[in-house]
């Protein structure tokens, strides 16, 4: 019944073991899942209050429009696409993705370039989100997927020296991603069909896994894998 909670189980389980792995990452694994929760929260809070204004087609929300998963105290369906269950996915994979790079490439965070916080590669990507869903008539997911490319392009124009911090980290959460999502439709077989709006999107399926799910690994982990870095204004160095 609560495949979004197994799910999180089974990222929760993978964060935790980065977390006791490398001591030096634990701060960025942290704040970085904390960080992309509040931001993903701000985002559907704007979705919500705009909605007040606005008349929004059921197609172009969350849920029921992208999919309407089991979730405890039925939250996602009550808030119309936030609970706990998103909470802890926000976190989980926001301090998995911090975690990738440096630990397969056995890097850390050192060098400090300056004491300034960066924020306009996601300026840059909440305005691409309000243009595309203020112009365009399509599912919400389409608009996070451009947030995550849009907001790793800027990030590599910013910061070069990120570029391949940034395409290994939005490969490999990928990889992770589909290998949980594979995990999930081994224990629940009818979870796809019993949860994804397939109708409002592409309804097409790699490995019964939906495309836009696929897209939005890849993008996130392009644009939040480096971000630590990008935000802090800091360098990776060798161990």
């Amino acid at each position: 019944m609560y495949e979004y909670l197994t799910e999180d189980l089974i990222l929760g389980i993978l964060w935790l073991f980065c977390f006791l792995l490398r001591k030096d990452l634990r701060k960025p694994m942290i704040w970085s899942g904390a960080a992309y929760a509040a931001l993903m929260t701000i985002i559907f809070i704007i979705i919500k209050v705009t909605s007040l204004f606005f008349i929004i087609e059921s197609y172009r929300t969350v849920n029921p429009g992208y999919w309407s998963p089991n979730t405890i105290f039925d939250l996602n369906r009550i808030t119309g696409g936030h609970s706990i269950e998103d909470a802890l996915f926000m976190f989980f994979t926001g301090g998995i993705v911090a975690f990738i790079y440096e630990f397969f490439f056995h890097k850390k965070i050192k060098l400090k370039i300056n004491y300034k916080h960066h924020v306009k590669a996601i300026i840059f990507s909440l305005i691409v989100f309000i243009i595309f869903v203020a112009f365009y008539k399509i599912n919400l997911i389409y608009p996070l997927i451009l947030f995550g490319f849009a907001g790793a392009l800027f990030i590599w124009f910013s910061r070069k020296d990120l570029i391949k911090h940034s395409l290994i980290g939005g490969i490999v959460f990928l990889v992770i991603y589909f290998i949980s999502f594979n995990l999930i439709n081994l224990l629940y077989p009818n979870f796809i069909e019993q949860t994804y709006n397939l109708n409002n999107i592409s309804g097409i399926l790699l490995f019964k896994i939906p495309l836009e799910e696929l897209l939005f690994a890849l993008s996130f982990g392009l644009l939040w894998s480096p971000f630590y870095e990008y935000e802090h204004g800091e360098k990776i160095a060798n161990l």
